[in-house]
């Protein structure tokens, strides 16, 4: 990838960038310089010991990503039917617009679901104040790209005192070879929401390479269920990071599945900010073929009284590899903590591998924390034990293997959970 001056940036960015309000500008500005400066990041770091910086940089990326789509009418540009099982869905266009619905009981009482450069153009208060404000470009080198670059979001806002009864639904849909994305989300003090954001790609595509960040507040408490289901396909190169704050007496459930992409690298966490927050992450992977997935995952205790658990599986088979760091991470005052993290990987034959790199930094005494790894084939017992009753042989494999996975099904909603189950038979199958 060439590098671009700030000199060029400043002329080809604003060009394409003319009407988004001064501040952002200057954010992505010296979010650019930033990641000029910065070196790739180098392989004897831990976190990039499983995976090559260079599979994730974007092609003549300040050449290559558009500005915003051509103005159309509001109603044709924005709305979308609305389906009876969703409380707000937003859905990405080929020609990058953001079309979105919210039920219109629920809007009148302050629930905002938008394209995010459109709610910085419409100087809503909330984003200046929050956008940047968990991964900014001072985070990572590729983080930086993606707030200079970031050339679709999605900003999502629930205010105070509010429960949602039926789930928000995101469809990021990735069209065009190149995506940068922002997702935005912020909930306020009691309330309750359940998001899907469902992320996928044209397998049409030569190649497709995306940059993602998502940014969650959720508000003292609230509950918030979160389930990120990732499905591009094999020709994709997939570089996601997520922090998620959760603050006094709020809870977050939290599920990400990773079942596509050739390439991908995950950075996720949560970051309890008050006593009594609680996190539960719960981690799913299947990888076949020579797919690679890097997950990492952090929960950063900064108040005492807290608590959080992950529970990260991951099924391969063929030739595919994955890599998973977790960190817990108590701080000095942070007492009468628990922190739990287990991850399993199951083998379904001998060429796929698997890394599993437990990390802790307790600055304190009075906690309660664990961690736990497991790794191998499955017990041939189970399988004479099915064979013994009348089982084929591939289905004793499926059905050990949905066993696994069960768990975390469950976890998902409906209008998911199938979904995801079909993606899985499709491994099984293939």
């Amino acid at each position: 990838m060439k590098t671009a001056t700030i000199k060029n940036y400043d002329k080809k960015f604003r060009e394409k960038h003319s009407d988004e309000a001064d501040w952002l500008y200057e954010h992505r500005r010296e979010a650019w310089d930033s990641y000029v400066k910065s070196p790739l990041p180098d392989r004897v770091t831990h976190l990039w010991r499983y995976s090559k910086p260079e599979n994730f940089l974007l092609p003549e990326a300040e050449m290559s990503l558009s500005g915003p789509a051509a103005e159309r009418p509001e109603e044709k540009r924005n709305r979308i039917p609305l389906p009876d099982h969703y409380t707000a869905i937003s859905r990405y266009d080929g020609d990058m617009n953001i079309r979105t619905a919210v039920n219109p009981a629920l809007e009148s009482k302050g629930i905002i679901l938008r394209d995010l450069r459109e709610a910085v153009a419409k100087g809503i208060p909330e984003v200046k104040g929050a956008l940047g404000g968990l991964i900014g470009y001072g985070f990572g080198k590729f983080e930086a790209l993606n707030s200079a670059l970031w050339n679709r979001g999605i900003f999502l806002y629930i205010p105070n005192n509010t429960v949602l009864e039926k789930p928000v639904y995101l469809n990021r849909y990735q069209w065009e070879s190149v995506s940068v994305s922002r997702l935005l989300i912020i909930i306020g003090a009691n309330s309750e929401a359940t998001i899907i954001d469902a992320n996928s790609g044209n397998p049409h595509s030569s190649k497709l390479a995306n940059n993602g960040v998502i940014e969650t507040f959720v508000g003292d408490c609230s509950h918030l269920r979160y389930v990120h289901v990732q499905d591009f396909p094999d020709n994709s190169a997939s570089y996601f990071t997520q922090r998620n704050q959760v603050g006094r007496d709020a809870t977050s459930y939290s599920v990400f599945a990773s079942l596509g992409s050739g390439i991908s690298k995950y950075d996720v966490g949560t970051i309890l900010n008050g006593k009594g927050a609680e996190s539960r992450l719960f981690g799913l992977a299947f990888g076949n073929g020579k797919q690679n997935f890097d997950m990492h995952t952090v929960h950063h205790h900064k108040f005492g009284d807290t608590y959080s658990n992950l529970d990260h599986k991951v099924v391969l088979k063929d030739k595919a590899n994955s890599a998973y760091t977790g960190l817990i991470r108590i701080e000095k005052d942070a007492e009468n903590c628990e922190a739990y993290q287990e991850n399993r990987n199951l083998l379904l034959n001998k060429g796929p591998k698997a890394e599993s790199i437990p990390e802790l930094e307790i600055l304190t005494d009075q906690v309660r924390c664990s961690h736990g790894a497991t790794m191998g084939p499955i017990d041939p017992e189970m399988i004479f034990y099915l064979k013994s009753r009348g089982v084929e042989y591939e289905q004793a494999v499926r059905m050990i293997v949905y066993g696994f996975m069960e768990p975390t099904f469950k976890l998902m909603p409906e209008t998911l959970r199938d979904t995801v189950r079909q993606a899985v038979s499709r491994k099984l199958e293939g």
